[in-house]
């Protein structure tokens, strides 16, 4: 079925949709920055128990803590747990974590860099998947289309399989311990699992990463491309492009692309100097490997908790890139030189390769 035929066009939908998004982005700063931060703050009876705390309701709680008794023997009081602040609608900042919630010495500063750079990280993912939307919607480009749906998958598999199945409690002293489950972390996993992908993306796409060692290397007009069970494969353009064309008469570079992912990359004819790659694979590191460090800095989760997050974040990364991302890759390269794809704008990678 061919797109209609009308001067509204996907790439206008495209736009209307970009211009919904940041208009309600906008909205969210206007409306959150309006209002002052409200307080998050937790209180539990001082019972000196870590394994089974009671949460009261304020300070002036009377009646939660009347049959529990605290350290001492007396009759145990509402204490301050941890705080937070509620920032914008929806977005909840853990601000002071403690590894005693009995003792208010042991707090995390709430002015210390450390813990301002961990609040910064808490929400990078979150950044980058927003970021991912609006690129996409602007310039039709897929290859921001398959990193938001890897962070969606992940988060999919690390809070409705794991998560809710292991139910283990966040650590003592999180402001989120009586509202949400910490096993696996999800900030460790959509990180560290969006980390992995960015990098798997970066090691095949281009020739000249880690000094030229990667799935898909290239001399002169000749291919050397990786395939699995069969190793280093010497192919060369002209002479695919000719058993191609025997074979699919009037083939174009789209059905091509469908059939060789390394001749399409080939034909690219685009060169960007090396550092170029390197600088993108440290820019992602430095902004996602933190970001499971600060959620332990801040008590959010134990040590355990985000190793287990960022290992199923690396598999399930793997398993997706592996068995969906490279296996169907042709075919959305292929998108971009068809009419629906060209009615909605759409393209992968930019002018300095798939970028």
């Amino acid at each position: 079925m061919s797109p209609p035929k009308c001067p509204l066009t996907g790439r206008h939908i495209r736009w209307l949709l970009l211009a919904t998004v940041l208009s309600y982005f906008i909205y969210f700063l206007v409306h959150g920055l309006s209002e002052p931060a409200s307080s998050r703050t937790v209180f539990i009876c001082d019972t000196g128990n870590q394994i089974e705390m009671t949460q009261c309701q304020s300070l002036d709680d009377a009646t939660t803590c009347d049959n529990l008794n605290n350290a001492n023997g007396d009759v145990s009081s509402c204490i301050a747990y941890s705080s937070g602040y509620r920032l914008f609608p929806h977005i909840d900042v853990s601000i002071t974590e403690t590894s005693d919630p009995y003792d208010s010495d042991a707090a995390t500063s709430t002015t210390a860099f450390v813990s301002i750079m961990s609040i910064f990280y808490g929400i990078v993912p979150y950044l980058m998947g927003f970021m991912y939307l609006v690129l996409f919607l602007a310039s039709g480009n897929l290859v921001f289309v398959t990193r938001l749906v890897v962070l969606g998958v992940i988060a999919i598999v690390n809070e409705e399989i794991f998560k809710n199945s292991v139910k283990q409690h966040r650590p003592a002293g999180s402001c989120l311990y009586f509202s949400s489950f910490g096993m696996p972390s999800g900030h460790a996993a959509t990180s560290i699992g969006l980390l992995n992908y960015l990098l798997l993306e970066l090691f095949v796409y281009h020739p000249n990463i880690l000094c030229g060692l990667t799935c898909l290397k290239r001399q002169l007009q000749t291919v050397y491309a990786f395939q699995w069970g069969y190793g280093w494969q010497e192919q060369n353009g002209d002479e695919l492009h000719a058993a191609y064309n025997a074979e699919v008469p009037g083939g174009d570079e789209a059905d091509l692309a469908s059939e060789s992912l390394s001749l399409r990359i080939t034909t690219q004819k685009r060169e960007s100097p090396r550092w170029l790659y390197h600088f993108y694979a440290l820019c992602y590191f430095l902004l996602l490997f933190p970001v499971p460090f600060s959620r332990v800095y801040l008590h959010d989760h134990s040590r355990s908790q985000v190793l287990a997050g960022a290992c199923i974040g690396i598999v399930a990364s793997t398993v997706w890139y592996m068995g969906v991302v490279r296996t169907c890759l042709g075919r959305v390269i292929g998108c971009e030189t068809s009419e629906w794809g060209k009615w909605w704008g759409l393209k992968f990678g930019g002018k300095v390769g798939f970028s």
